[in-house]
Order: C-alpha cells, then sequence, then structure tokens
C-alpha cells in the first residue's frame, strides 16, 4: 500500500502575496464607474447653485417689466380726470402689489425646484 504524501507548508511570502493580489482584484472589480443619475448625486459643482441663479435672472427681469407697467400704468391714471384718477391709482397700486406678490411666490417656487431636481420616486 501506497503512502499518502505529506503536505507540504508553502512559505509564508508566497501566500501574502496571493492573498495581495486577491484583495487587489477585489478592490478593483469592486470599484466600477457609475454615472450619476445612478447615484442620484450630481458632480458638478454649479447644480443648484446656477439654477437658483438663473431663476433670480429671470425673475429680475419680470420685477423690472413689472415696475415699467406701473409707472406707465400711474402716468395714463394721471392723466385722467381727478375723481376717476384717485380709483385709478388705488386699483392700480392693488394691482401692482398683486402682481410682486405673485412674482415672489414665482421666484421662490422657482428656487425651490432647483432643490429638488434629480429627486424621484424608486418605483
Amino acid at each position: 500500500m501506497k503512502q499518502a504524501r505529506p503536505l507540504k507548508i508553502r512559505p509564508l511570502w508566497m501566500f501574502t502575496a496571493v492573498a495581495i493580489f486577491a484583495l487587489g482584484l477585489v478592490a478593483l472589480v469592486g470599484c466600477t464607474s457609475v454615472s450619476d443619475s445612478l447615484t442620484g448625486v450630481g458632480l458638478d459643482k454649479a447644480g443648484p447653485t446656477s439654477c437658483v441663479k438663473q431663476c433670480n435672472d429671470f425673475y429680475v427681469g419680470e420685477y423690472d417689466r413689472e415696475q415699467k407697467l406701473h409707472d406707465t400704468n400711474v402716468e395714463n391714471c394721471q392723466s385722467l380726470p381727478q375723481p376717476q384718477k384717485g380709483d385709478c391709482l388705488v386699483a392700480e397700486d392693488a394691482r401692482h402689489t398683486a402682481a410682486k406678490v405673485a412674482l415672489g411666490n414665482a421666484k421662490i417656487e422657482c428656487q425651490n425646484n432647483c432643490h429638488r431636481q434629480g429627486t424621484g420616486s424608486a418605483g
């Protein structure tokens, strides 16, 4: 009957080299490049800041247009006779105030939408 060969203990450096190779392989396989849409986190540093700036820039123009319209309407009211002039100015002031409130709310909603970009529902 033939005896089994005794187990040969390999040197420690060989075991260490194989372990390092295996860890390196796992690290390389585990680190794959993914797109921004996978994580939902954008790598663009501008992100919401540029969106908020766009909102601000847009509504600066809208406020300017509203102010010009208000000035024109006030001039038109000034050309009316006295009893109508007062009513016209009161109505224009109310319209202008409501328009500014609406623009302010729309600007805030625009800015809030900047912070909601990229969020969605899963499923």
